[in-house]
């Protein structure tokens, strides 16, 4: 754990009346589970909180109310706020700055700021920020947090938030960053009134059409490279139109894909509105896939990390597979 302690984080935050949170965009499970527990947890000690969300929230998270609490407010009232009122700014899960997208600004404008994540990759940033890189999930160190603040306040819905983070940055405590606290903080949040029965259904067993068809346009794309090793498929623009998916519709296809037997890394590749590559990358047996990503200004997890190319399909590609050729040799039969 690196940064401020939890203590200190704490009284920071207890001592706070307006509150803003934050996370990263392209908001997974952990991400909108963290924002989610924090926004209840906070209003429950009296707080004015606010939450902000890059893009558009996954539908799989919706039935955490997330249409009701986050993104309630415009920049320019946030702006406003700040410019009137001592705003504290909390980021929650975002390894650095940039990647809170187009909320950063408002970010910077907190008369505090404050950080708490688990990605390794975290340098810290903020005037406090609290780093543990050993957690499987955010909302792991956020329970811990909230356990130091009052554990009275952990609601049902709290409870529900942090599970269902944690559930979806272990894969149902299935990955290799699931250690024993992992599975004590869900023992502990079932204790609180987390229901797994209807987390699991929320989000593993309530997929759109749309998102099923995808997984199986990308699944056909797929090939091995490396002897095996390595795993690719892609998702373009063409494809989503044919399924009729939406952009987050995405998530779960590499999980299916590191099911291959034998793969040591998975490699996604999603074309974006913007003409650029968004690289999703998954680690099997130890495999370092966070090297390719910060290769490109990327980060995550040894496990687990991302990236973004400006470049078009082919040359995104190209240039992720010249990293792998470090690490695998050059021949990607």
């Amino acid at each position: 754990m690196t940064g401020v302690p939890l203590t200190v984080l704490a009284e920071r935050l207890a001592g706070a009346d307006d509150v803003f949170v934050f996370t990263h965009e392209f908001a997974d499970g952990d991400a909108l589970g963290s924002v989610v527990a924090l926004v209840l947890f906070l209003r429950a000690m009296g707080k004015d909180v606010q939450a902000f969300v890059p893009g558009k929230v996954q539908r799989a998270y919706r039935f955490l109310d997330t249409d009701a609490l986050l993104n309630t407010m415009t920049m320019e009232q946030g702006i406003e706020r700040c410019s009137s009122r001592h705003v504290t700014c909390l980021s929650a899960d975002a390894a650095e700055a940039s990647r809170l997208g187009e909320w950063r600004p408002l970010f910077e404008r907190g008369a505090e700021r404050l950080v708490i994540d688990h990605h390794a990759t975290n340098a810290g940033f903020g005037d406090a920020y609290l780093v543990d890189g050993e957690a499987s999930s955010c909302c792991e160190v956020i329970l811990e947090l909230f356990e130091t603040m009052g554990s009275e306040r952990i609601s049902t819905p709290v409870a529900t938030a942090l599970y269902a983070g944690l559930v979806a940055d272990t894969g149902s405590f299935q990955f290799a960053n699931t250690g024993a606290p992992s599975l004590i903080h869900g023992a502990r949040l079932i204790d609180l009134g987390a229901s797994p029965d209807d987390v699991s259904r929320s989000i593993y067993e309530a997929r759109p059409y749309g998102n099923v068809r995808l997984m199986a346009s990308s699944l056909c794309a797929s090939r091995l490279l490396y002897a095996g090793k390595v795993v690719l498929s892609y998702v373009t623009r063409g494809m989503l139109e044919e399924s009729g998916a939406l952009d987050e519709d995405t998530e779960g296809i590499t999980d299916e894909l590191r099911r291959i037997e034998g793969t040591r890394a998975v490699v996604l590749l999603k074309e974006t509105r913007d003409d650029s590559i968004k690289v999703s990358l998954r680690g099997k047996y130890g495999f370092d896939v966070k090297r390719v990503a910060t290769a490109f200004g990327g980060g995550g997890h040894l496990l687990a990390a991302g990236c973004t190319v400006q470049s078009d399909l082919a040359a995104a590609e190209e240039l992720v597979l010249l990293e792998f050729d470090r690490y695998l040799g050059p021949s990607r039969t």
